[in-house]
């Protein structure tokens, strides 16, 4: 369930902020984006609708029929824009446009979603006859442009820039039990699925619309490049073109990979080119490095139907990320000095010869321009590197004639001029693209290096002494030399040059013999400063607080998808977390959240405690708004049985505690009968397993998850205190064997002692899903030595993300259970350490260029959120969870929503 609600967090960071934020709201169209052209009155007709100008003149617009999407290529947009407006707008169509170049080329990129890309107009006729007239006049008008394939459409006719399907017109949609809108059309039969997926342009019982054409019946395919490669798997698709594995029947099936490009997708309007430029220019560099060594062999440069490919060497080699996550003595509890020296020999040898690689390039004078761990690939026998993923090559600068390649792609010159790709974190880059030399790929040298110690480079964009932390990890952590961090930090400043850098990494022996272990220190608490660290992350919060923005404060990019208020991602939770924290609630903030829940509309909320109206009942009630966090539960109570979905943050079990929460402050029988419901539908519906229990949900399609947020252990955590505030033994005992079925699915670690968790085949300490979360529970059963187990596995020091759901934050805050369950001090001792890690390596104040003043004389600490891109004040991921496990630390209290309270 983690990853659906994964989010692209790059179309969230778009600007110079700090924050998270939404293209749809956040941003301001270009002074020429696409209406500034028409007349006063002409242009009074539109109206802005997210990232799009709506036109819209029909009241009685059908909800739903066929609708036609007008493509451009990024040579011709403006022309095709200012036709299709002037025609429409004319005709009286309702239709909407992109707001402005920018807004189209996002639509076009490569991360947009293939369902969705490529579309700079969309129509909607008032029924089928205007929907074939206007697709006729279209096609007229726009007869010899071309534009991207709308991949979830038909084409219409011979048109290269029409496409047309049946769908949704009106927003009409249901709410999963994440939150997320799903668009529905009305069947024959009821509301049905508005499926965009790729060939579902018409549903089964809509008729087709034309009597005199339907498309040609597609001719049996004979393989690519005429049968030569034959596909064996995909590796990824996007909307600008998937990457395979193929075979090369012409070379006795030899692997082969094949990289394709939908022409008019990846577009950049500045530098005129798209996915089909890029990939030309990908394999003009190839072939200029293909006698390195260190990069893929080109093997062919072919066209199918429209679409453009190469063939290249299949390099049978992990990527350098996989060898970061299997080998890094980091990853893994405690401290062993030959793990630690074994790591930097696989360093060493990877970066010797990363740096021959990048000196091979710079020696044909080819700038790579844009790499990062993830076009880095290593052979695990021999630690041989090859650089992949070519497209933002670029020449250093030629001193030739500017003649062509010989393949018939643009003079060396065009290929002098960049691609306006770079990665953050990787790119001295940092808001916005700039060109570099020879010295933007010394400083990516330097933070892959970096990042392959401990991957935090994204948050370079935030604090731009983010190298100079890695001394925490490389000295201290593992027991490097010092010289290894300092040649880092002169790499990435330009100090030295790639022969320095090849020098110092030949000095194997030297290095390895230097490794040490730090001598353990003890925790003195006083001197970790977790104090003014809660002080200071306070006063970020409070500081960033805008009643004009549609979640008060600065979030996740989940809550905007989903909805502002939830608890687990958006306002209610921070609001919670500041009260709870004994910060005042100002009126302004108050009076926004009360109008917030005067006009919540239950249906677009799901019924959740993260994520949901159980959750912001329980803030609201706790914020003063008694009545409407009573009608807010009771709406949730009406659904969620019916939801079925078990878990914790999402499902009964959330939504039973929350009741029982309401019970113990309120005692109304109504809210413990809720509680009841909640159970008894968590009885019907458990899957026995010999003597363990659990559940499943549409998601657990691998099989059922572990953890308190999304598994068993979160429905033994309600079922814990049901036993306890009814009696009841059965409630005990299915609580029992859930939990039973976690410790089954427990895997030891390093062949023995911690046992830690695994989801989508990684292991996982934290709360959310993991083994923060199942000891938690294990320590509330009294299952001590079950909980011991797995308390060893968080003996952790480092964490790539920070925050309480998925990071460092949860980990120590079950570390505090531990120690008060348990009595055992040691507990409290790793949780310092780790919070005091928070405190050096992801709190921040921020630079001057935010213009975050200090006040009060407080200094606002800013806290990354998921993906490290931007801040987040919420309590899953961001500031807020932070605070109250900084607030527990400091003051006392325990658990949040574990409601400790019933067992007294």
């Amino acid at each position: 369930m983690r990853n659906e609600r994964w989010v692209y967090r790059f179309l969230f960071a778009w600007n110079d902020t700090l924050f998270f934020d939404p293209l749809d709201v956040s941003y301001e169209p270009s002074a020429d984006h696409f209406l500034a052209g028409l007349d006063e009155p002409l242009r009074a007709r539109f109206v802005r609708s997210g990232i799009w100008w709506s036109h819209r003149p029909s009241p009685d617009l059908p909800a739903q029929g066929w609708k036609i999407h007008v493509s451009a290529s990024c040579r011709h947009v403006r022309e095709v824009a200012a036709a299709v407006i002037g025609y429409l707008a004319e005709r009286g169509t309702d239709f909407k446009i992109a707001l402005d170049i920018n807004i189209f080329e996002m639509l076009n990129s490569k991360s947009m979603s293939r369902g969705s890309g490529g579309k700079l107009v969309t129509v909607y006729p008032r029924d089928d006859d205007e929907f074939r007239a206007v697709l006729a006049d279209l096609a007229g008008l726009l007869e010899g442009y071309e534009g991207a394939y709308v991949l979830s459409d038909l084409r219409y006719r011979d048109s290269k820039a029409l496409y047309f399907r049946y769908g949704q017109f009106l927003d009409t949609h249901t709410v999963d039990v994440l939150g997320r809108r799903h668009p529905r059309i009305l069947g024959p039969d009821g509301p049905v699925p508005d499926d965009r997926g790729l060939g579902r342009a018409r549903p089964d019982w809509v008729p087709w619309p034309f009597d005199d054409w339907k498309p040609a019946d597609e001719e049996e395919d004979d393989g690519l490049l005429g049968g030569r490669f034959r596909v064996t798997g995909a590796i990824q698709f996007s909307n600008s073109g998937g990457v395979y594995t193929a075979e090369d029947t012409a070379n006795d099936d030899r692997p082969v990979l094949l990289k394709e490009a939908r022409p008019h997708t990846n577009v950049n309007p500045r530098r005129n080119h798209d996915a089909v430029d890029i990939l030309g220019r990908e394999w003009m560099f190839l072939n200029r490095l293909a006698d390195t060594g260190s990069y893929p062999a080109p093997i062919a440069k072919f066209r199918h139907w429209e679409h453009h490919f190469i063939a290249e060497e299949f390099i049978d080699s992990s990527d350098l990320r996989s060898v970061l996550l299997e080998r890094n003595p980091l990853a893994r509890p405690g401290f062993d000095i030959e793990r630690s020296r074994e790591y930097l020999r696989i360093f060493l040898a990877v970066f010797r010869g990363l740096a021959r690689a990048i000196q091979a390039a710079h020696d044909r004078g080819v700038i790579l321009a844009d790499f990062t761990a993830s076009n880095l690939l290593v052979d695990p026998d021999t630690y041989e590197v090859t650089i992949v993923d070519l497209e933002a090559c670029r020449l250093a600068g030629t001193d030739g004639d500017g003649g062509t390649d010989g393949d018939g792609g643009s003079g060396e010159a065009e290929l002098e001029q960049p691609v306006e790709l770079f990665t953050p974190g990787f790119s001295l880059s940092r808001d916005g693209f700039r060109a570099f030399g020879p010295e933007g790929d010394r400083y990516a040298l330097a933070s892959t290096m970096a990042y392959f110690v401990f991957p935090i480079a994204a948050m370079s964009y935030l604090r731009e002494d983010v190298l100079d932390l890695y001394r925490i990890f490389i000295t201290e952590g593992l027991g490097w030399p010092e010289r290894v961090h300092r040649l880092i930090t002169d790499l990435a400043g330009d100090r030295i040059g790639l022969t320095d850098v090849l020098d110092a990494l030949e000095h194997e022996a030297d290095l390895l013999d230097q490794v040490e272990a730090l001598p353990a220190r003890p925790v003195v608490e006083e001197r970790l400063g977790l104090v003014e660290a809660e002080t200071g992350v306070a006063a970020f919060v409070e500081a960033v607080a805008d009643t004009g923005r549609s979640t008060l404060f600065p979030v996740d990019p989940f809550a905007h998808i989903t909805n502002p208020l939830s608890l687990g991602f958006g306002a209610s939770g921070v609001l919670w977390a500041l009260h709870s924290s004994g910060i005042a609630i100002r009126p302004e903030w108050h009076d926004w959240l009360g109008g917030k829940l005067a006009g919540i509309d239950s249906a677009e909320y799901p019924d959740g405690l993260m994520n949901g109206l159980a959750g912001i009942a329980w803030a609201a009630d706790s914020l003063g708004f008694g009545t409407e966090a009573g009608q807010l539960l009771a709406q949730a109570n009406r659904r969620a049985v019916e939801q079925g979905d078990h878990t914790f943050y999402y499902g009964l079990a959330g939504v039973g505690m929350t009741n029982l929460r309401f019970f113990l402050r309120g005692r109304d029988p109504r809210d413990l009968a809720a509680a009841r419901d909640c159970a008894r539908a968590l009885h019907d519906t458990v899957r026995l397993d010999g003597g363990r229990a659990y559940w499943v949900n549409e998601f657990a399609a691998e099989g059922p998850m572990t953890g308190l947020g999304f598994g068993q252990a979160g429905v033994a955590m309600f079922l814990l205190r049901m036993h306890q505030v009814t009696g009841e033994e059965r409630h005990l005992r299915l609580g029992r064997q859930a939990l039973a079925w976690e410790m089954a699915h427990a895997k030891p670690l390093d062949g023995g002692g911690p046992v830690m968790f695994e989801h989508e085949g990684t292991m996982e300490p934290y709360i959310e899903v993991g083994s923060a979360g199942v000891a938690q529970v294990l320590l509330r059963y009294g299952d001590l030595e079950a909980a011991r187990a797995v308390l060893r596995g968080l003996d952790v020091r480092y964490s790539v993300l920070p925050g309480y759901a998925f990071g460092m934050s949860g980990i120590a805050d079950a570390l505090l259970d531990a120690a008060e369950f348990t009595g055992d001090r040691s507990y409290r001792d790793k949780a310092l350490t780790q919070l005091d890690f928070v405190r050096k390596v992801f709190l921040f104040e921020p630079a001057e260029r935010f213009g975050l003043p200090r006040q009060d004389g407080r200094t606002p600490l800013g806290l990354p959120g998921e993906g490290l891109l931007r801040c987040s004040c919420d309590y899953l991921t961001g500031s807020a969870g932070l605070l109250r496990v900084l607030h527990r630390v400091n003051t006392g209290g325990t658990a949040d929503f574990l409601l400790d309270e019933a067992a007294r």
